[in-house]
């Protein structure tokens, strides 16, 4: 996923912009330091995100100009994307017209980061989504008293980390970057949970299952494709991503966690679980979280007591405890996931396998909510909202028929088959068309 940068010149009272006032912040010198700066910013960046005004100016000046450096060769080849719901026909090359509703799904694709300049309502529109992850101010010491402010009345609250701050030049031009705080919120038992909050919409809190933080890909895929038509919190269930952890674990803390999620978004909320965190979102819903819609993906219970049974908690937790993280992943990956032990085997000398080991320890907690055996039909059946059941239609056994029990315990819950999807294999996009159609039902 891209990272969307917002980069300006700001003054002390925090304008970006002020009509016929072009050149206010070339009476300040930089340095070679700042010039530096903006030139290896700009030749890092994938593409540029601009709104219609600030658009249309450098679209008026960078055509046909060069420089030594590769300045303008860089700003007039490079990607340039303008959300704007008038310009038509654009000009420049290599423009492309967007909504500030594809913004997100442009984040989602692979490349080089989003650079955007100028542009001060579409930066403000989105922050307001939670698309912004680093703000680059160049902060002259200039008080200009009218203009375009980067934040005014109506800006939505978000809390900054600096990152990096430092003077440039020999006119009192100050660099500093900031990056958004992660939102939380403070569990039951004091457990601080991290989420984000993106888009516009219904409320509707998406639940990850196991080795998945916020960020992952997959998850932050999801809420892209969704935030279009939800206000989407992603948070970090407990003991991994930004969320702290507090022992002991118990099942019933975890649904405290998404309890006051819930109540985070102002309640009550649409709720969508993943595979373990399918399992999560059905027993918040039978204990009583204000649910409005409740959605899953094939949470894994083990329906054919035939099978082995998927390892505990208090195995996991033990071999976790006796610093044996790689076996606890193992364990987790052959008896709870059913891979074969030779491909599991392969993974360990993958780069991805120092990640495994490192949240080896909510392993055990994915154990605790799906639990050792059928499908808790006695609990869900309290269930008392619309709930949706969806399977991939190339996924295991197992997994299928799990999802068939939940549709049978569940009063009145409803499966749907995706195709051509799996288990560990799913479509961002073609999920959300399903949630979407389901919870605007």
């Amino acid at each position: 996923m891209r990272k969307i940068i917002v980069s300006e010149f700001i003054t002390l009272d925090g304008v970006i912009e002020r009509p016929g006032e072009l050149g206010w912040a070339f009476r300040f010198e930089r340095g070679a330091e700042g010039d530096a700066f903006k030139t290896e910013e700009l030749m890092s960046a994938g593409a540029l995100l601009l709104g219609r005004v600030t658009y249309e100016g450098f679209a008026a000046a960078w055509p046909g100009r060069t420089d030594e450096a590769g300045f303008a060769d860089k700003m007039n080849s490079m990607p340039k994307y303008v959300v704007s719901s008038t310009l038509k026909d654009p000009a420049w090359a290599g423009t492309t017209v967007i909504s500030l509703d594809d913004v997100a799904a442009l984040k989602a694709q692979e490349g080089g980061d989003i650079l955007v300049n100028g542009s001060g309502r579409l930066v403000r529109e989105l922050a307001r989504r939670g698309l912004v992850d680093e703000y680059r101010l160049m902060v002259f010491p200039l008080v200009l008293g009218t203009g375009q402010r980067l934040f005014g009345e109506g800006a939505p609250e978000t809390e900054l980390t600096l990152a990096e701050t430092r003077p440039i030049g020999g006119d009192g031009v100050v660099l500093s970057v900031y990056r958004p705080r992660p939102r939380t919120v403070t569990a039951a038992d004091g457990t601080r949970i991290a989420y984000d909050r993106t888009g516009s919409g219904p409320a509707l809190v998406l639940v990850q299952g196991a080795f998945s933080a916020r960020r992952d890909p997959v998850m932050a895929d999801i809420a892209a494709a969704l935030e279009s038509r939800f206000t989407v919190f992603n948070y970090d269930r407990r003991g991994r991503g930004d969320s702290g952890d507090t022992a002991p674990y118990s099942l019933r803390r975890e649904i405290e966690d998404l309890a006051a999620v819930v109540e985070a978004t102002g309640g009550p909320a649409l709720v969508f679980g993943g595979s373990s965190g399918g399992a999560l979102a059905l027993e918040a819903a039978a204990a009583g979280v204000p649910v409005t819609r409740l959605a899953v993906f094939e949470p894994p219970y083990v329906t054919d007591p035939s099978r082995p049974p998927i390892p505990t908690y208090e195995e996991l937790s033990g071999l976790v405890e006796e610093g044996r993280r790689g076996e606890a992943v193992e364990a987790f990956l052959t008896r709870g996931a059913e891979l074969p032990a030779e491909a599991v085997a392969g993974m360990k000398g993958s780069p991805a396998w120092p990640h495994l080991e490192s949240v080896a320890h909510t392993l055990a907690y994915e154990c605790a909510a799906v639990g050792p055996g059928p499908v808790p039909a006695d609990r869900l059946s309290r269930i008392a909202v619309p709930t949706l059941v969806i399977e991939g239609e190339e996924s295991g056994e197992r997994m299928r028929t799990a999802a068939r029990a939940v549709a049978e315990a569940v009063p009145g819950a409803r499966l749907h088959t995706l195709p051509g999807q799996a288990h560990g294999r799913l479509d961002p996009a073609g999920l959300a068309s399903v949630l979407t159609a389901f919870f605007t039902a």
